[in-house]
Formats: structure tokens, C-alpha cells, sequence
């Protein structure tokens, strides 16, 4: 028992002096408490030992995880230039402009000027009739239609010209992309510029197109219920007497 108990004040001491080195100063414990502080701490060093140990383990399996996704050099700067190695590869390897849908040829072929091989004069597709004003009406009304069909089919030619127009840019700018590399900032910069505005000359045609087609179906769409008005009026006995009214008619109806 004896030794036991010397044992203890030994322990008791070395821990006073160990604090002491640490903190400056040596622990005032009550002397009652004195061994469960001491068991206390000596169970919290312990338990400190298992923390660093499991943070050691915790913070390998991080740093692992770090080099995996940092560059051959290690840093992340290097990991920026192994992805822009990457990036270059893939664009000069894979990104090609896709091929333009072919165009028709042979009797698939449409003429930019004139929508048939049989071409027809005015005259000859709107015949004159009765020298009446009904009959002068409804002829230029068919004349009219015949050049609405066809400026709208003319128009329809110009666009699909321009489209090619368009592609052709396109690809040139996207081949003078890919011979750049990720580092030249400004040529990279001015080429996007050059798409972005490209893309919106494109859209800016679409609208341009289906805006204007959307106006020649008006256009053709009117003078189909002037000519409808219009026989329909001499059906009804009226004569040519109220083509005005007639006309007006139509329009605010339409």
C-alpha cells in the first residue's frame, strides 16, 4: 500500500510539473479531487490521441483527393493547364462544323428566278376579258396575284441564298477558332464576338423571312376576298356600280 500510494504522489508530481512547463503555472486542485482531475485528464490525453490520429487518417484521405484533381506539377494552376491541354485536343480533334443540308439538284432543283420551266406572261396567265369594269377589275386583280406568288417565291430563293452566305461564315470563323490556342485571350474574345454577332444577323433574317412571307399570305389572302366580293357582287345584279363600297368592304373585313 505504501508503495502504491508513493507512486501516486509521484505521478501527481510529474503531472504538476508537466502542466508547470506547459502553462506556466501548476494546476491549484482541491486535494480531495485531486486523483479524479488527475484520472480526468489523463483519459482527455488519451482521447486527444484518438482525435489526432482519426484527423491523421481523415486528412490523408483528403490531401489524396486533392492531388488526384491538382495537375502533373501538383498545383492548381498546373490543373488549369492540363484542362485547357485537354480542351485544345478535343476542339481540334472533334469540333468540326457540321456539313450544311445539301441542296436539291436535278428535278429537285428550283430556279432562283422563276418557279417553273413553262414561263407564262402576265397576259398570258391573266386573259382580258369582257370590256366591262368588273372585267377590268378582276383582271388586275389576277395580275396582282400572279406577281404576289411570284415575288413571294423569288423572295423565298434570295433567303435560301443568304442562308449559304451565312453557313460559309460561320465556318470560316469556327476554323479560325480552332486554330487558336486557350491562352490567346484577345483572338479567342474577338472570335466569340464574331459568332455572337453572326447569330444574331441569322435571327435577325429569320424574322426578316417569316415576317415578310406572313405579309404576302395577307397580301395574296386580300385580293382572294376582293375577287370573291367582287363576283358575288355581280351575281347579285349589282354591277360594277359599287366596286368602291365593295373594295372597302373587303379590306375592313380582312
Amino acid at each position: 500500500m505504501a508503495s502504491q500510494a508513493t507512486r501516486n504522489r509521484k505521478t501527481a508530481l510529474n503531472f504538476d510539473h508537466a502542466w508547470a512547463r506547459m502553462f506556466g503555472n501548476a494546476p491549484v486542485l482541491p486535494k480531495a479531487n485531486r486523483w479524479i482531475v488527475l484520472s480526468l485528464a489523463i483519459a482527455s490525453l488519451m482521447g486527444a490521441g484518438v482525435a489526432m490520429a482519426a484527423w491523421e487518417v481523415n486528412d490523408s484521405k483528403t490531401q489524396r483527393k486533392l492531388d488526384d484533381r491538382l495537375g502533373k506539377d501538383g498545383t492548381v494552376t498546373g490543373q488549369l493547364k492540363d484542362i485547357n491541354t485537354k480542351l485544345n485536343m478535343s476542339r481540334r480533334q472533334s469540333d468540326q462544323t457540321p456539313a450544311m443540308v445539301a441542296e436539291p439538284t436535278g428535278d429537285e432543283k428550283l430556279d432562283k428566278t422563276k418557279p417553273g420551266a413553262t414561263v407564262m406572261s402576265l397576259e398570258s396567265l391573266c386573259v382580258k376579258g369582257a370590256d366591262t369594269q368588273l372585267a377590268k377589275h378582276q383582271l388586275e386583280l389576277c395580275q396582282e396575284m400572279a406577281k404576289t406568288e411570284l415575288a413571294k417565291y423569288r423572295f423565298s430563293m434570295r433567303m435560301f441564298e443568304r442562308s449559304k452566305e451565312n453557313y460559309d461564315r460561320l465556318k470560316q470563323i469556327q476554323d479560325r477558332r480552332r486554330q487558336l490556342s486557350a491562352t490567346d485571350y484577345a483572338n479567342l474574345e474577338y472570335n466569340t464576338n464574331e459568332l455572337l454577332a453572326l447569330t444574331a444577323l441569322m435571327d435577325n433574317d429569320r424574322d426578316r423571312y417569316q415576317t415578310y412571307m406572313a405579309a404576302y399570305d395577307a397580301r395574296v389572302q386580300h385580293i382572294q376576298n376582293t375577287q370573291i366580293a367582287l363576283t358575288r357582287n355581280a351575281l347579285k345584279g349589282g354591277g360594277s356600280g359599287g366596286l368602291s363600297g365593295i373594295l372597302s368592304g373587303a379590306a375592313s373585313a380582312f
